[in-house]
């Protein structure tokens, strides 16, 4: 059976003020009471350990060849069953780049949180909020380093 490949989407319309984004942006502001201000590698690891912060088991590995051009990461779920947990790949540009993997990771996660209701706005909105981030700042860095890994 194929497993279907879970991608960050935009919301028609942009309604950031949907029961999501709104849930995303409250559980962001959770997460960094818990593990801020400084959100590094090591603090996204624990947290994926933390079922407050993170609702579902979570794997990360480095891959090259399954990760789609123009993108830096999938994010699927292991079988039917969410308790089964998620595989977070990330492409492998980024193994030994710890400073940009918190950036990273926490994009992919409204996935694991969310589901298919999640958002590319849901995204930046959770993103930014753990990080301490303008969400226009942080969307710039998730450029870069996408720009960066297909240039």
């Amino acid at each position: 059976m194929e497993q279907k490949k879970n991608k960050v989407k935009k919301r028609a319309g942009k309604k950031i003020h949907s029961a999501v984004s709104m849930h995303a942006v409250e559980r962001a502001k959770e997460i960094r009471s818990r593990y801020g201000p400084d959100i590094d590698y090591p603090a996204v690891l624990r947290m994926l350990e933390d079922r407050k912060s993170i609702r579902y088991p979570v794997e990360i590995r480095f891959v090259s060849d399954s990760i789609e051009h123009g993108m830096f990461a999938h994010t699927e779920q292991l079988s039917e069953n969410p308790d089964d947990g998620y595989l977070i790949s990330l492409h492998s540009h980024f193994q030994g780049r710890p400073e940009v993997l918190p950036v990273l990771i926490l994009y992919q996660l409204v996935l694991v949180n969310y589901g298919d209701l999640a958002t590319a706005d849901d995204a930046e909105l959770f993103g930014s909020g753990v990080l301490g981030m303008d969400r226009d700042e942080y969307y710039e860095q998730i450029v870069a380093l996408t720009d960066d890994l297909w240039s």
